[in-house]
């Protein structure tokens, strides 16, 4: 039982938000295919790898079985577990083949951690970025709209609105949304070089709209 625990606890690790270089032996030192691999599969890997010989695997548990979490009390089924494990293993793969240029696989890529988990924020971010990138400048604003409604102190998901209103000519929108993104947090430079950026873009449209009416009158 002790070893089974340190199993999954090893399973956590592993999928816990990493960079690349960060994945380790279980996928014979690539991460290519990362997202190929299901809970499921992960277990198996991992029980067989050198560090864990001797190990033997989890025990295959039935998706409708319900466990209970002592700590706060709350009730998952494992399917539910293997959700959370598996949306992870997407979202990495997304991550790596976004850092690949390849957008489009990205992008189904992250469809799939979505579709794991439509709970989680980053997610939706890491879809708007790719659609954003990929000049879907109002797709990216409904993902960066999830993002912020699930998690409202996103100050990231909320820079990265901005960048789609602006890369849209929408800058009363972009500056609102970048100045949320400031109040959340102070000290993130993305923010005030977006905002920068966007006050820089209105500056020259005022300036463009002094010289017209001097030339009119």
């Amino acid at each position: 039982m002790k070893l089974s625990f340190l199993l999954w606890i090893g399973l956590i690790f592993l999928l816990e938000p990493a960079l690349t270089a960060d994945i380790p032996y279980v996928f014979n030192n690539s991460s290519y295919d990362v997202g190929s691999y299901n809970s499921d599969q992960l277990v198996n890997i991992s029980a067989s790898s050198p560090e864990l010989a001797g190990v033997p695997p989890v025990s295959a548990s039935r998706d409708s079985e319900v466990l209970l979490f002592p700590e706060n009390k709350t009730y998952k089924t494992v399917g539910e577990i293997k959700n959370e494990f598996d949306y992870r293993v997407w979202q990495k793969k997304g991550m790596i083949l976004f850092n690949q240029g390849r957008y489009d696989e990205a992008l189904q890529a992250f469809d799939q951690s979505i579709q794991m988990n439509p709970k989680i924020a980053e997610s939706w971010r890491y879809k708007g970025v790719v659609l954003l990138v990929t000049h879907h400048d109002r797709e990216a604003i409904m993902c960066f709209d999830v993002a912020t409604a699930l998690e409202p102190s996103f100050a990231t998901a909320w820079n990265n609105k901005a960048e789609a209103f602006y890369a849209m000519g929408r800058y009363d929108e972009a500056l609102q949304a970048c100045d949320k993104a400031i109040q959340i947090d102070l000290w993130s430079a993305k923010a005030w070089y977006t905002k920068g950026r966007i006050l820089k873009t209105k500056a020259k449209e005022a300036f463009a709209n002094a010289r017209e009416i001097e030339q009119e009158s």
